[in-house]
């Protein structure tokens, strides 16, 4: 069998925010592999260093020391022009609060990430329309944020993420705003969506409701990465 490819691997990474006496060490030697089809749970408590672990996964942040390769490509002092390619080209997020814009529908809300000339020629509209039926929204096309449950505007959020054909795909606190029922179920999707499409996933979560979504657990705690269950 073919070993997967590695989507984001992080060699050593430790992150220091301030200086002198002020330093504060959000993150220290974390080294950490991902996979195409693998979903991966970070967990831990708030003040872990989880965010600061995302952030720097999707190149939005520098690591003081180590690396970080995102699809084989070496990031970790690329210059902003190309992190922003790669942030358009490789990466999506997905947000506890969902982070839609409230004036557009559904079908608006996921066109906005694609291009023209996407996958198989498909218009941004078409796309859009295409990914958010197999999340079963084809019904909730022309809704708005405000008529949606949470459940739906996170699939909504999802849908997004995945129009944009990413690499990899980073959630945070994903089931912060969900109950138990649909923050399972929203997670099962994801889980399936990133099997069908050889999508890496890293999701950073407090939530021991969703561990069994993933096929990797490792545990964060002082911005040090524990051992894998």
């Amino acid at each position: 069998m073919d070993t997967p490819e590695t989507i984001l691997r992080l060699e050593g990474v430790t992150k220091v925010y301030g200086s002198g006496e002020r330093a504060v060490t959000a993150l220290y030697e974390v080294s950490l592999q991902t996979h195409a089809g693998e979903v991966v749970l970070v967990m831990g408590p708030s003040g872990s260093g989880k965010t600061t672990l995302l952030t720097i996964a999707g190149a939005l942040l520098r690591p003081t020391s180590g690396t970080v390769h995102v699809c084989n490509t070496d990031i970790t002092r690329m210059g902003e022009n190309a992190l922003a390619s790669i942030r358009r080209e490789k990466v999506a997020f997905i947000y506890q609060s969902f982070n839609l814009l409230e004036a557009l529908t559904a079908l608006e809300n996921v066109s906005l990430v694609t291009t023209p000339g996407g996958l198989n020629g498909a218009t941004p509209q078409e796309r859009a329309k295409e990914v958010l039926g197999t999340l079963g929204l084809g019904q909730r096309l022309n809704s708005l944020p405000k008529q949606m449950s949470d459940g739906e505007k996170q699939r909504v959020a999802i849908a997004r993420a995945l129009a944009k054909d990413p690499a990899l795909m980073l959630a945070d606190e994903p089931t912060a705003n969900l109950d138990a029922k649909r923050g399972h179920e929203v997670m099962e999707l994801l889980r399936q969506k990133a099997l069908e499409t050889n999508k890496a996933v890293v999701i950073v979560s407090h939530d021991h409701r969703i561990r069994d979504i993933a096929d990797r657990v490792v545990r964060l705690e002082d911005g040090r990465l524990q051992a894998e269950s």
